[in-house]
């Protein structure tokens, strides 16, 4: 009786080991890639909006004279891109009431500033700054990049499970407001939208010096207490960044950018 209950245990163990060997090999011959996961165009704009929906419901959406510089900053940038990089994104800009030092854009074009941020900024560069960063966001679908990679690590630990049912898409998707926050961007995705952030801001007509005093202003809410901003979670506020801003500043040469403009209150 004992004998026949290792038996019977040792032929579970051994299809075990079976399972998982052909799991293992159908990696091998069929690798999943990130690009199986990744949210189409229209796929990151049905879900950004369905966010900025949960967003609009949890805060206060302002609409004033500051929200108005928000959407006309915002508007500016896109203006100043080409048609190619404009591309097929829903572009709007809002200005939430809270004290949060913080800002974000979500998949398909909606970009949100708190006013715990936008209180803290002296110029309409600086709020340039901070909004040609989060296009960039946008334009170079950094958040479908971060979705796709986590899909694929998500979908290869199935495989190697043995599961059948991989991740099935986002055409479904809905509520994903916490998820499309949480994924962070890498260091050259950050670096990317600060580099075309910045280019966007000439290109607009704003100082370029702008970005660097966002910087500064972000430095000085850190030794606030409090936590520091919320923006720099997902943003982290490195030397080497703001050097490489600044190198890119210098690169510019001598040219004549008109006088930071005080930010209306």
């Amino acid at each position: 009786m004992i004998r026949d209950h290792f038996c019977h245990a040792g032929r579970w163990v051994r299809l075990g080991i079976w399972a998982a060997a052909l799991a293992l090999s159908a990696v091998v011959v069929a690798p999943v890639r990130a690009d199986m996961f990744r949210p189409s165009e229209k796929d990151q704009i049905k879900l950004g909006n369905q966010a900025a929906q949960e967003v609009m419901r949890k805060y206060r959406v302002l609409h004033d004279s500051r929200s108005r510089r928000v959407e006309d900053a915002g508007n500016r940038l896109v203006d100043a891109l080409s048609s190619r990089d404009r591309g097929p994104w829903d572009y709007r800009f809002y200005l939430i009431d809270s004290k949060e030092v913080n800002a974000f854009a979500l998949p398909g074009g909606n970009v949100f500033v708190f006013t715990g941020l936008y209180d803290r900024m002296r110029s309409e560069d600086e709020l340039a700054g901070v909004m040609g960063h989060e296009l960039t966001h946008v334009r170079k679908e950094h958040w479908a990049n971060a979705a796709a990679k986590q899909q694929k690590r998500q979908a290869g630990l199935m495989v190697i499970l043995g599961l059948t049912h991989a991740p099935s898409g986002w055409q479904g998707a809905a509520g994903l407001l916490d998820n499309l926050l949480s994924l962070k961007y890498s260091r050259s995705e950050e670096d990317q939208a600060d580099d075309l952030g910045l280019q966007d801001m000439v290109a607009a007509g704003y100082n370029p010096r702008g970005m660097l005093d966002l910087f500064h202003t972000l430095q000085e809410a850190s030794g606030g207490g409090g936590g520091g901003p919320s923006f720099l979670a997902d943003h982290p506020l490195t030397k080497q960044r703001i050097d490489r801003t600044q190198e890119r500043i210098n690169r510019l040469g001598s040219r004549n950018f008109r006088p930071e403009t005080p930010l209306d209150r």
